[in-house]
């Protein structure tokens, strides 16, 4: 990967918001997703007029929506009877073909999931500090959900898009092996437009992969990044990346025009989302939290004079059994605090890791 450079924040944004106002993306964003299912379910009632008239509009507006091409290509065929035209087609293409029938599966099991939509935000992240952002990539769903504090200071989700993640899938244990870092991280740059090969599409937004937690345990590897697709592509498989997180070139405009995400914006990238735990969770699940949260506040008060909690954050560390993460403004100017923490056999928490680095405080 590329050396990482510093950029004069607002360039990528005029740029960005010159072409398209924030609404149009948005709008484009969810269009393309809702278009697309009604197809799907169309051809699940085998309406096929309907579902062609759907995906006919769909590669339209988006030509390089190659799933759109795709479907639209195969519903023609059966209308016109050629149904071994298409199997020739499909013979000859097969890798091209599944990947785009994986995206179709993907998106329409995320679309009929009885998982709500903040079940993986309940799940992990026990307090948020008084950052405005927070991303949250959930892997078993190829799904990135996008979060924003309210006038009242409480985290919503406003957004969440379909995502592309490693070829082997999550849980990256070392350099080249194409797989999605599972864990808590970072924002720490942009990488503009101009400066990136196309693979990347519109903007790159670098993680701190790999943390303190993974270097500890000896993962390797670098070059984690948030980023856009090629342009002549709508959105790539849901695993085509070496590793990064992969959206599609609207969504990730408006990341970027709308919200200018500062540096250190948390990222959580988790992958199973365990609907039993969360049952069995629902009735003590705050107690549960607040008896954690208690003990860590105390912990604090104790080590660190001055430490506002309102500036502290506390996340269950993903894809770990009983690991904490837990970050908090240092003593020393501009520099953060990032603690492990690990439950032992007698039930009680303690510090494992802990490290500082510089908070530049700096807006993409």
């Amino acid at each position: 990967m590329k050396k990482v450079k510093k950029f004069p924040p607002p360039l990528l944004t005029i740029a960005l918001a010159s072409s398209l106002s924030c609404s149009v993306i948005a709008d484009d964003v969810l269009l393309a997703e809702k278009q697309l299912l009604s197809g799907l379910k169309a051809i699940q009632t085998l309406s096929v007029d309907r579902a062609l008239e759907d995906f006919n509009g769909l590669s339209e507006r988006y030509p390089n929506y190659k799933l759109a091409q795709l479907i639209k290509a195969d519903l023609l065929a059966l209308k016109a009877g050629q149904k071994s035209i298409l199997d020739k087609v499909h013979q000859k293409n097969p890798k091209s073909v599944a990947k785009l029938q994986d995206e179709a599966v993907v998106r329409w099991q995320f679309s009929q999931s009885d998982f709500p939509n903040n079940s993986a935000f309940e799940q992990y992240v026990l307090k948020t500090a008084q950052q405005p952002h927070l991303v949250l990539v959930s892997l078993s769903e190829s799904r990135l959900y996008f979060y924003e504090r309210d006038a009242s200071g409480q985290m919503q989700q406003v957004a969440d898009y379909y995502i592309s993640m490693g070829r082997k899938g999550g849980g990256k244990q070392r350099e080249g092996d194409l797989r999605t870092p599972i864990g808590v991280y970072h924002i720490i740059d942009l990488l503009p437009d101009d400066t990136l090969p196309d693979l990347y599409g519109v903007g790159a937004l670098p993680l701190n992969y790999p943390n303190e937690w993974d270097l500890a345990h000896g993962k390797t590897g670098s070059g984690i990044w948030l980023h856009g697709t090629p342009r002549d592509t709508y959105i790539r498989s849901p695993k085509a990346s070496r590793g990064c997180v992969v959206l599609n070139n609207t969504a990730m405009e408006r990341l970027l025009a709308m919200y200018r995400l500062p540096f250190e914006t948390p990222f959580l990238i988790v992958d199973n989302l365990n609907n039993l735990q969360l049952e069995q969770q629902a009735s003590n699940n705050q107690e549960a939290k607040d008896l954690v949260l208690l003990e860590v506040k105390k912990w604090l008060n104790d080590h660190y004079i001055g430490v506002d909690w309102n500036s502290v954050s506390v996340y269950r560390y993903p894809d770990e059994k009983d690991l904490l993460y837990v970050t908090f403004p240092a003593n020393v100017e501009n520099q953060l605090v990032h603690q492990y923490w690990q439950r032992g056999d007698n039930g009680d928490w303690k510090l494992v890791i802990e490290s500082q680095n510089v908070n530049s405080g700096k807006k993409v």
